[in-house]
């Protein structure tokens, strides 16, 4: 190979190198496991104060009432605008001042802080977390597509 073409498939590969490397920088500060334990879940019953819905991260702040009768403020952490909107979600699909109960993993600390995996409305709506959705829907078509490959044998 001469050196024009070496020195070009050297930058190629380089680049190609680099490419990723945003990506991960970018998915690196997204970590859920250093924040959140996902082998427990935790609910929270309250009053909508609070709902953005933004990337990277959408937010809601929810005011508990605590077992003392205590006000406390929860954060709760959910996916992205582009993930909950392709599931429906718009800036109306929870009102201020709504009640509802969440569930959701909660912090390694025992922050007032949760990740949410579902959220049931005063109406008895119940929304689910993007990716359980997702991993429901295709749990779901697995069993029916084995169902079918056993009526078939």
């Amino acid at each position: 190979m001469t050196k024009p073409a070496m020195r070009h498939c050297s930058t190629l590969v380089l680049a190609v190198l680099l490419s990723g490397l945003p990506h991960c920088t970018a998915s690196a500060h997204h970590a859920f496991s250093p924040v959140y334990d996902e082998s427990r879940t935790v609910q929270i019953k309250g009053t909508l104060t609070e709902f953005r819905l933004v990337n990277p991260h959408a937010m809601m702040a929810i005011d508990v009432v605590d077992g003392k009768g205590k006000h406390v403020t929860w954060t709760v952490e959910m996916a992205g605008l582009l993930s909950l909107s392709r599931q429906g979600w718009t800036n109306n699909t929870v009102s201020i001042g709504g009640q509802l109960t969440v569930t959701g993993n909660p912090t390694h600390t025992g922050s007032p802080r949760i990740f949410f995996t579902r959220i049931v409305l005063a109406n008895g709506t119940e929304l689910i977390a993007p990716g359980d959705g997702d991993r429901s829907a295709i749990e779901e078509q697995r069993r029916e597509r084995a169902r079918q490959r056993n009526q078939q044998k």
